[in-house]
């Protein structure tokens, strides 16, 4: 079950302003990252839970993956979707789901957050009920965000994972730690899991960014902006959800100011 910060959040009404500003943030920041993820694993199916408008599978389509399956909420707009609305399965994540089949690669981005901590163990289950490879990301402590219920550090991730027998290959955060096209959240946060059956048909570079289940997850973001998740990471969700919203209304307006001058 979503938080009721979470679906007080969805029901607040934003336009098409706001909506192309957040797809193109996400499209662009998938746009750097697939290729380099998907090069590595060539998946041919993909899963995407928690996908929202569809901004990554879009892309995936874009690069030639050939199935692609989209699941969130009821409450997403059909009228949005990036991806043909027969891809998409309204779900509530939170509980348990099952579609019958797997996937070459599951994906989980951002998501994670919005999810009750008591939720975490089925939002994972899953994931790993759909697939033996995981590209997986989640706001970390101190993040900040709209709704961001459960930040949690890197290490309480990849110990979920590890009790089903999922370990953790680093590959993708080398990849694009310098690529100012893509967004914080993505650059700093996504890490890729993948079941021990699935070793021997991983590359040589991801297999060689493999970390010891004992040892920490490495921050790989910038001094300041660590020093900006410790002082965050005291905030109450409602505060830090109250300043995201007004950050991302301010950049709605100042993109709304801009297509006015044109």
């Amino acid at each position: 079950m979503l938080s009721k910060l979470t679906e007080k959040n969805i029901a607040r009404e934003y336009d098409e302003v706001f909506y192309r500003y957040q797809r193109e943030g996400s499209v662009l920041s998938a746009r750097n990252v697939l290729p380099k993820v998907n090069g590595e694993l060539k998946p041919a199916s993909v899963l995407d839970v928690g996908c929202g408008a569809g901004a990554w599978l879009s892309v995936h389509r874009e690069i030639g993956v050939k199935e692609i399956v989209g699941i969130d909420g009821n409450y997403v707009d059909r009228s949005i979707l990036m991806f043909p609305e027969k891809c998409f399965f309204p779900l509530d994540i939170s509980k348990p789901f099952d579609l019958g089949r797997t996937f070459d690669l599951v994906q989980c981005l951002e998501v994670a957050e919005h999810i009750p901590k008591h939720c975490s163990d089925v939002l994972i289950d899953n994931l790993v009920r759909h697939g033996s490879c995981i590209l997986f990301s989640a706001a970390a402590k101190g993040q900040g965000g709209e709704n961001h219920v459960n930040e949690q550090q890197y290490g309480y991730w990849r110990d979920s994972f590890a009790k089903r027998g999922y370990s953790l290959f680093d590959f993708v955060r080398p990849l694009i730690a310098h690529d100012e096209h893509i967004e914080v959240w993505y650059k700093y946060n996504v890490l890729f899991f993948a079941r021990a059956d699935e070793l021997a048909r991983l590359s040589t570079l991801v297999t060689s960014a493999f970390v010891d289940p004992d040892a920490r997850v490495r921050d790989v973001s910038p001094p300041a902006y660590r020093l900006r998740k410790v002082l965050l990471r005291w905030l109450p969700v409602s505060l830090k959800t109250e300043i995201a919203v007004i950050k991302s209304r301010l950049a709605v307006r100042k993109l709304r100011a801009k297509e006015v001058a044109l």
